[in-house]
């Protein structure tokens, strides 16, 4: 490359970080730039080096860099959300296509009289196949301190219950927004001592999406876990005068779950 060529590039740079300084200055509109595969970003350029890259802040805060042999045009137009550069979706909008992980800190509150409270945390990671649909799976841990619902002739040992699950998890974000309801189902099989078997936790929530990928999730359900806890006390009575004794039975817990998490 001569002289002449890299002086006429430097300048051309120079034009160009100009016009993208004057761009900021009309309310409601935004910098695009226009790349040469035919995807654009939209936001508000903050840093450019002659020769390299530029630098573009997106709506949601995100910062990419684009290198200059990637530009095809830079303009001025009416703000609309941004797209990404390798995706169909929109991001700081809703879910993006490819990988999605998920942890979150569980709470599940009894609802019968053989149910106990307990609390854990899970994690789960898959694919996001469309703006809608997410499969995956996960596992988690699970304890429960409380001794068993003390009635009816019930009892249980005074001792933790931990739990274990393995699961599959299919969601559904209702919504290509920001803010969007969800409903997700987890069915799998949790080893633990004393409470194990099938485990099947349908929810309804709400994500919060911070940026391109990072979001909050809170979520509301319903949680069935088989059980193996119950130890009925068979105590004489005036047609049975068989002698005292016990019975183990199996009986599932069924609790109210509440999530409270973050996907990335």
């Amino acid at each position: 490359m001569n002289y002449m060529t890299k002086v006429f590039l430097v300048l051309a740079a120079c034009l160009m970080g100009c016009s993208m300084v004057l761009a900021q200055t009309s309310s409601g509109q935004q910098e695009v730039v226009k790349l040469k595969n035919g995807h654009q970003v939209r936001g508000k350029i903050v840093q450019y080096a002659p020769l390299d890259s530029l630098v573009i802040q997106e709506d949601d805060g995100t910062l990419r860099t684009i290198y200059w042999d990637r530009i095809k045009q830079i303009t001025k137009e009416k703000w609309q959300p941004q797209q990404t550069m390798g995706s169909s979706f929109t991001p700081g909008k809703g879910p993006q296509k490819g990988y999605r992980g998920f942890v979150d800190l569980e709470y599940y509150q009894h609802i019968d009289a053989l149910s106990e409270d307990h609390y854990g945390l899970s994690t789960a990671h898959g694919y996001q196949f469309t703006p809608y649909l997410f499969v995956g799976a996960g596992a988690g841990m699970k304890i429960s301190h409380k001794k068993h619902y003390e009635s009816f002739k019930f009892r249980s040992k005074k001792k933790d219950f931990y739990m274990f699950p393995v699961f599959a998890d299919v969601r559904f974000d209702l919504l290509k927004n920001r803010f969007s309801p969800y409903l997700d189902c987890r069915v799998g099989y949790t080893l633990g001592n004393k409470a194990y078997g099938m485990m099947f936790n349908p929810s309804l929530g709400c994500r919060i999406g911070l940026s391109n990928r990072l979001s909050l999730n809170a979520s509301l359900g319903y949680s069935m876990q088989s059980t193996d806890l119950i130890v009925v006390n068979i105590g004489k009575t005036a047609i049975n005068h068989a002698a005292e004794g016990n019975r183990e039975e199996n009986n599932p817990y069924h609790c109210l779950s509440i999530k409270l998490g973050i996907e990335f």
